[in-house]
C-alpha cells in the first residue's frame, strides 16, 4: 500500500484502486484484464476543503439531493469532509467520519459512519451507518459511483426495464420495458429497483455488472452536453466519458433508521469481456 498525502493505493491479483480520505471515497479503479479505467475521475477534479470530488464514488449522506433545511449543502456533508483511516490492508480500507468534525448546525442526530472499499473478484463498496441517538433518524443517501465508459451515448444499460422512475423529483414514469440508452441529460431515480444492472460498452469490449445490497432505489445520471458545459470541474466533452449508476436510499426508499440501529449499504462491481 502506498500513501500519498490523503490518497492510498490498494491492490490484489485482479484490481488496483486509489482511495482518498477527502470524502472517505474511492477515486479510481482498474481491472487487470482490461486496459481502461473502470471508475472515472474528472480531469478538473478538485481536492479543496469543502469541495466535492468530481468522480470516483462520492458518499452522499445523510441526505440525498437538496436538503429540506435551507442553506445546507446539496448531497449532505460526508462527501466534503475529511475522514480518518480506521483500518487498512493490501486489498481493504475502512474510513471513519468523526462526528465532531461536522458542524453542529448540520447534525440532526448522533451517528457513526464508515466507508469501506474491498477488492475481491469484485470491486466492493460499502457505507455503514448507525443511529446513535434516542429517536428514529430519517436518512437518504447514495454511493454516487462514476463508471468510466468509452462513450455514454453508445452504451446500453439493462436491468432497469421493469422499474418505474422519476426525473428530478417529478411525477412517476412507467417502466421503459427496454434497455436504457443515453441521449442528452439523464437524471432518473428508479424505485423500486434492487436487481443487478448490466452496462454494456461495445467501444471498450466489456460489460460492467453492478449489484447492491440494502438498496431499493437506483439513480442513473449523466449531465449531457449542455449541462456539462456549465459544470466548472468538468471539461465540456467529459460527459461522454462516464455514466453514474448509484446504489441509493432515496425518494420512496428513504430510510428511517431506529435508535441504535445500523445499516450497511453495498455496491459490487464486476467486469466481463464482450
Amino acid at each position: 500500500m502506498n500513501h500519498d498525502d490523503r490518497n492510498l493505493i490498494i491492490e490484489n491479483s485482479l484490481w488496483q484502486a486509489e482511495l482518498t480520505s477527502h470524502g472517505g471515497q474511492l477515486l479510481r479503479a482498474r481491472h487487470r484484464d482490461f486496459p481502461q479505467e473502470v471508475i472515472f475521475l474528472g480531469k478538473r477534479a478538485e481536492f479543496a476543503p469543502g469541495k466535492a470530488i468530481r468522480g470516483g464514488s462520492p458518499v452522499c449522506w445523510p441526505w440525498f439531493g437538496a436538503s429540506s433545511v435551507p442553506g445546507r449543502p446539496a448531497q449532505g456533508f460526508a462527501r466534503t469532509a475529511e475522514w480518518d483511516i480506521e483500518n487498512s490492508e493490501n486489498a481493504f480500507v475502512r474510513f471513519r467520519l468523526p462526528e465532531n468534525r461536522i458542524p453542529g448546525s448540520l447534525r440532526d442526530f448522533p451517528f457513526e459512519l464508515r466507508s469501506e472499499i474491498r477488492l475481491s473478484d469484485a470491486l466492493e463498496l460499502a457505507l455503514v451507518m448507525k443511529n446513535c441517538g434516542e429517536t428514529p433518524a430519517e436518512i437518504s443517501c447514495a454511493l454516487h459511483t462514476y463508471l468510466a465508459v468509452s462513450d455514454c451515448e453508445k452504451v446500453t444499460v439493462s436491468g432497469l426495464e421493469n422499474a418505474p422512475y422519476t426525473v428530478k423529483g417529478g411525477p412517476e414514469e412507467p417502466p421503459a420495458r427496454e434497455p436504457l440508452k443515453i441521449e442528452g441529460e439523464v437524471c432518473r431515480l428508479y424505485f423500486p429497483q434492487s436487481g443487478e444492472i448490466v452496462l454494456t460498452d461495445p467501444g471498450w469490449g466489456r460489460q460492467i455488472f453492478i449489484g447492491k445490497r440494502n438498496s431499493n432505489s437506483t439513480l442513473v445520471w449523466n449531465p449531457g452536453p449542455e449541462r456539462c458545459a456549465q459544470i466548472s470541474d468538468l471539461e465540456d466533452t467529459e460527459y461522454k466519458n462516464f455514466l453514474c449508476i448509484e446504489a441509493n436510499r432515496a425518494g420512496g426508499d428513504t430510510l428511517l433508521l431506529p435508535p441504535g440501529a445500523e445499516l450497511r449499504l453495498e455496491q459490487h462491481i464486476r467486469l466481463r469481456p464482450l
